[in-house]
Formats: structure tokens, sequence, C-alpha cells
């Protein structure tokens, strides 16, 4: 365990002096081996934890070797089952003066090295925070690990917030951040605070879209109305396709009997070549008809395309800030 004591060393004076002094909230620190052969590991990670606890100043830190004679046990497997049991941790902790306590444990299992943390309230008899690693590597590794993990450990955790959904009608999908999660009425899971995306569907309804803030710890409420997912009219579409099929039959017709109108008369007699004639010529009639039906069937289906193009392709999406 030389190496230990040595890298330990090296990162205590490497770690840097304490920051300037707060008001100084006093803390207890203790990691235990998991088993006898790792109690001196255990010891040079607490020295380790205290010296980066200490960096970051505003604490101070009760005495190792006190606190282990306040927890009144006498090795490490009945120390550590103090450890996990909030409790124990609290007895010691009046007899000490001190409301905070980092306490874990650290083992080996091979070549890697494990360990955890906890951060116990003992006044409110919560763990406030938890860090757990599996370190591959050496010991200067492990101390790296530690003191990371550490910085973890006391920083703020940011609470999660969620997202409650409702509309009229019910039963519109709702997709938040691209993951569908189910219809309305819908509570979603927790969330990260910060900004996600959230979309509302519903058949034959114009979908509604949005970026959202959840703060941390909220449960933000969408609430909305017919005016939110307006009704996609049918219609619309059938008018504008049917009438740009009528469109096209009807110029086909067009140019397949002015084509006939064009052919050179015939006939035996004078009689059948007038016929035959005036037959061409109510080809004529029947195309300029028919190309008169095309472009008035063009014009109605533009005036559709264009003045119902929301209901016949959907519309673009529009982010509603304010649901």
């Amino acid at each position: 365990m030389k190496r230990v004591g040595m890298a330990v060393l090296a990162a205590l004076i490497l770690g840097g002096q304490p920051a300037a002094a707060r008001a100084a909230e006093k803390l207890a620190v203790l990691v235990l081996g998991t088993v006898e052969r790792d109690a001196e590991l255990a010891d040079n990670l607490t020295e380790v934890i205290i010296a980066r606890v200490a960096q970051r100043g505003g604490n101070e830190i009760a005495g190792k070797e006190e606190f282990r004679a306040r927890l009144g046990v006498e090795n490490e497997s009945k120390a550590q089952a103090c450890l996990d049991d909030i409790a124990c941790l609290g007895r010691a902790a009046v007899s000490l003066g001190v409301r905070h306590i980092v306490a874990g444990s650290v083992g080996t299992r091979g070549k890697q090295f494990l360990f955890n943390l906890n951060l116990d309230n003992v006044e409110s008899g919560r763990v406030e925070n938890r860090v757990f690693r599996l370190v591959e590597g050496g010991v200067e590794d492990l101390i790296r690990a530690v003191q990371e993990g550490t910085d973890e450990l006391f920083r703020a955790k940011v609470e999660p917030g969620r997202i409650q959904v409702s509309s009229l009608p019910d039963g519109a999908r709702v997709s938040i951040d691209n993951a569908y999660l189910g219809v309305t009425p819908l509570i979603s899971g927790t969330l990260l605070a910060g900004k996600h995306n959230v979309r509302v569907e519903a058949d034959q309804r114009f979908p509604w879209t949005s970026k959202v803030e959840v703060l941390p710890g909220q449960d933000l409420q969408i609430k909305l109305t017919q005016e939110n997912l307006p009704r996609r009219r049918q219609w619309p579409a059938t008018a504008a396709y049917g009438t740009l099929v009528g469109a096209a039959v009807s110029f086909a017709a067009g140019a397949f009997l002015g084509v006939l109108s064009q052919l050179q008369p015939n006939g035996d007699t004078r009689y059948a070549a007038q016929q035959d004639f005036d037959q061409k010529r109510r080809f004529a009639l029947f195309a300029n008809i028919s190309f008169g039906a095309g472009a008035l069937f063009t014009i109605l289906s533009s005036t559709f395309f264009i003045r119902y193009r929301d209901d016949i392709f959907g519309r673009a999406e529009r982010l509603d800030e304010n649901p």
C-alpha cells in the first residue's frame, strides 16, 4: 500500500489550498473497505475526500478517527453496517455536532476498483446524493475518480419536472422530443428541467407544436382548445383533385375531337360529303366546348389548390409559444 500512500500524498499536494472560508458547516467523512484488506486503501481515500472538500471551502471537517470512535464499533464490517443505517449515523452525528456526513465504501475486484459515496443529511434522515464508480486502471485513476465523484456529490441536484397535456377534443396524440407518449389527457414521466418540444395531433385537425420550458420540480400544464387544434377540412382536396381530373379529361376530349374535325371530308355523293362535313363541324364545336370546360375546370382546380392549400397539403409547423 506504499504506492497508495504516495499517490494520496501527491493528490493532497496537487489539490491546492482551501478556498476562502465561508461560514463553516461541520462535516464528517469516512470511507470503509468492503473487506478488511481494503481498510488502508479506504483510509487513504478518506483523506483524499477530506482534502477535496476542504478545497471547496465552507466546511469544517470532523476528525476521521474521532468519527470512527463515535460510531462505537470495533471492526470494518460493523462500521459499514452503521454507515448504511441513517439512524446509526445520526447518533454519531449528534455527538460530533455535524449535519452532513460523506460516507462510503471501496473495494477491489481483480484489477478494478469499486467505490460508492453518499451525502447523508442526518438531520432530515435523507440521502441527498449518491455516487457509484467502477474504475479501471491504477491508483491514480481511482484517486481522480474519487475527486470527481466528490465534486459531483456536492453539485446541486436539478429536480425533474413533468408536462400535463389536455385537449378538446380528448384523444389527441402527444409526442415530447419526438417520442410518442400517448393520448390526451396525459401526464408525462419525469423530464429534465429545460426546453422540450411538444407536438399534439388529432385526426382531421392541424397539429399543435410548441417549444416549452419546464422548470425544476414544475408540473407544466398545457390546455389546448379547438382553436389550438383547428379542424382540417376534407372536401377541398376532393374538389381540387376532382376538378383537376375533369380538366385533364376535357382537354383530352377536346384534342381528340379537334383532330377528328380537321380530317378531310369524304363521301361518294355530294349529300354524303355534306353530311361528313357537318359532322366534322359538330366535332369542332364539341372540341371547343371541351376546351372551354377544361379551362373552367383548371381555374376551379387552381382556386381550390390556392385557397385551401393548408387543408389539402397540410400547413407548415407553427410553434405556439403561448399554449
